[in-house]
């Protein structure tokens, strides 16, 4: 596996597709407020290339909300995405993620060819729950 934040299991390096796939479905998310910045993590099982794609949380420094994280919602242009696959195979909204054992949560998820390549893409609503803040954000001068 290879992800945005550095942790890896091996040298793996996102090759260009990816890199072009990863950068499409960030300009396809607009953040309603302050967002850290988005995270991934990429890994092939079985000739099938998985990417799953989330908004990190902010974590609030000072003031009344010291130490709170926030996580701003966004919105998903679906239609760009969609049309940048070769081929769809198939679409889901999962509003509320499928069980206990379920760790990704409420997601889009979009099975298809990108650039040749089979891709299973999730793109979830919250991050993964080992996920760090993707960024702080000093609070104790903000006026309520």
């Amino acid at each position: 596996m290879i992800s945005s934040n550095g942790d890896k299991d091996s040298d793996l390096q996102p090759e260009a597709w990816l890199e072009d796939l990863i950068d499409l479905v960030g300009n396809c998310i607009e953040a309603h407020s302050l967002a850290g910045p988005a995270a991934w993590r990429y890994w092939m099982e079985d000739d099938l290339n998985h990417l799953i794609f989330y908004p990190t949380t902010v974590k609030l420094i000072g003031g009344e909300w010291d130490g709170e994280e926030v996580l701003p919602g966004f919105s998903l242009d679906v239609q760009t995405l969609l049309s940048a696959f070769q081929e769809v195979e198939a679409v889901y909204w999962n509003s509320q993620g499928m069980g206990p054992y379920d760790d990704e949560g409420p997601r889009i998820s979009i099975e298809g060819i990108y650039q040749g390549h089979d891709v299973w893409l999730r793109i979830l609503a919250e991050p993964p729950e080992d996920e760090e803040p993707g960024m702080e954000l000093d609070v104790s001068d903000f006026e309520y």
